[in-house]
């Protein structure tokens, strides 16, 4: 969340959870818009009304990003005018993103904004020096200044610069394979002693066996481990 209001963005949290969960978490993460309790076409409405409002830096429409991973948030994507969806998401949220982040972490939006915006200042960057380079090298070409130097560009040198004016853009739009993403800060991960990890996979591994039709029995008796299905499948 940093990192994104660090870039001038403006971050909302819509969910279809309560409005108390919506709002511990947003106030943990730091977002300061929420809309709680949102059914999927107030999702896709929430958009809408976010696009018509004005940016104050640009005085033009709001750009909407839109990253979600779940059917609700599928007409949300497809409002949006950049829809992004987690690689581990539903099928139809991808099919109506734009964009598919797949490695489903979402330290990666923000490094999808910056390399867009890192492309988008290059495209810039090039349409800018094949203007400047054709509005020296055509009129050179075509012997405006012979008047003054009273010498004409060979066809050859005309050709070849012909030639360095592709490259140099192509040359250009390859130093983005050196890109590198914006830093971000990890959050720690605590270690967990290795008796208590061993229950968790207890607990993510159990045998599929109905106990009367209440319960499940887990695979191998743990003690306070066994004892707690127990108590879970009465």
């Amino acid at each position: 969340m940093k990192h994104l209001k660090s870039m001038g963005l403006d971050v909302w949290l819509i969910t279809g959870d309560n409005l108390r969960t919506a709002s511990v978490v947003a106030r943990q993460l730091g977002i300061n818009h929420v809309k709680a309790v949102a059914l999927p076409g107030e999702k896709a409405s929430q958009i809408k009304a976010l696009q018509s409002q004005v940016n104050p830096l640009t005085l033009k429409p709001r750009v909407v990003c839109m990253v979600g991973d779940g059917i609700n948030d599928a007409p949300a994507l497809a409002q949006s005018d950049v829809g992004m969806a987690i690689g581990a998401g539903t099928q139809i949220a991808k099919a109506e993103a734009d964009m598919v982040l797949v490695k489903s972490a979402l330290t990666d939006v923000v490094v999808a904004l910056d390399l867009a915006r890192v492309v988008f200042s290059r495209i810039k960057l090039n349409f800018f020096l094949s203007i400047v380079y054709n509005f020296v090298g055509l009129p050179l070409a075509a012997g405006i200044f012979f008047p003054l130097i009273h010498r004409m560009m060979p066809p050859a040198c005309a050709g070849l610069a012909m030639a360095f004016s592709s490259v140099s853009v192509v040359i250009s739009s390859l130093l983005l394979k050196t890109y590198k993403p914006p830093q971000l800060v990890q959050a720690k991960v605590q270690k967990v002693h290795f008796e208590e990890d061993a229950q968790v996979v207890d607990l993510k591994n159990l045998v599929r066996l109905k106990v009367n039709n209440v319960g499940y029995a887990p695979l191998t008796n743990r003690g306070p481990v066994e004892r707690a299905y127990k108590v879970i499948a009465q």
